[in-house]
C-alpha cells in the first residue's frame, strides 16, 4: 500500500469512527434522566423513541466497522496489518514495539470485539429472529469506543502524527441534543400551562364565578 493510499483509509477510518461517537452520543443525550425529560420526549413518542432506536444501531455499525477482519475492508485492524508489513513507509514514526502493543490491545479487547460482531452480525445486518440473545451495556460500549480512539490516534500518529480529538464532537453532540431535550421540556410546561389554565376557565364557568 502507498503512503497517500495510507493516508486515505485512515480518514476514512476516522469518519466511520466519528460518525459511531456521534450517534452513541446523540442516543445517550435523548435517552430520558428523568420523568419530565420522559413526559416531554414521549409527547412525540412515535418520533423520538425511533430517532433513539436508529441512533444506537447506526453507532454499533459503525463502530463494528472499525474492526472488522476482512481485508477488503478500511479497518484498525487491515491498516495495523499493512503498517507491519511496511512500517518504515507507512508509519515512520511508529516502532515495531508500538504496532505489537496496538495489536495486543485489539486482542485484549476480543470479547467485547467479537459481542460487537456478532450483534452486528445477528441483529443488525441480518435481523435473524432464531438466533439467541446477544447484547452490550452502555459501559462496555464506552469502553470500546475510548479503546477505538486511543487505537486510532496511535496508529494516525505513527503516520503523520496528527491526532484527532473525538471527544470534542461527542461533548458537541452531547450538548445540541441535550438543547433539544431542554426545548422539548419546556413546550411541555408551556403546554401543560395552558391546559391548566382551560381547565380553571372551564371551572369557573361552571360555579358561575
Amino acid at each position: 500500500m502507498r503512503p497517500e493510499e495510507f493516508t486515505r483509509q485512515l480518514d476514512e477510518l476516522q469518519n466511520f469512527i466519528g460518525h459511531g461517537i456521534a450517534y452513541l452520543s446523540a442516543w445517550h443525550s435523548l435517552t430520558p434522566k428523568d420523568k419530565t425529560s420522559s413526559d416531554a420526549l414521549n409527547r412525540y413518542n412515535s418520533f423520538f423513541s425511533t430517532a433513539h432506536n436508529a441512533l444506537l444501531w447506526a453507532a454499533l455499525m459503525q463502530l463494528a466497522k472499525t474492526f472488522d477482519p476482512d481485508r477488503r475492508t478500511i479497518s484498525l485492524r487491515s491498516l495495523l496489518t499493512a503498517a507491519k508489513n511496511d512500517r518504515k513507509n507507512l508509519t515512520p514514526h511508529s516502532t515495531e514495539e508500538d504496532l505489537l502493543d496496538i495489536e495486543r490491545r485489539i486482542d485484549d479487547n476480543e470479547k467485547l470485539l467479537g459481542k460487537l460482531k456478532r450483534l452486528r452480525d445477528q441483529r443488525l445486518a441480518h435481523y435473524d429472529s432464531t438466533i439467541s440473545e446477544v447484547s452490550l451495556n452502555y459501559r462496555e460500549v464506552k469502553k470500546l469506543v475510548k479503546e477505538i480512539e486511543t487505537l486510532y490516534n496511535r496508529l494516525r500518529s505513527g503516520h503523520d502524527g496528527q491526532h484527532t480529538a473525538f471527544r470534542l464532537l461527542a461533548r458537541e453532540v452531547k450538548w445540541h441534543t441535550s438543547k433539544v431535550v431542554g426545548i422539548m421540556r419546556k413546550e411541555k410546561a408551556r403546554a401543560s400551562r395552558r391546559v391548566k389554565r382551560a381547565e380553571d376557565t372551564a371551572v369557573r364557568k361552571d360555579t358561575g364565578s
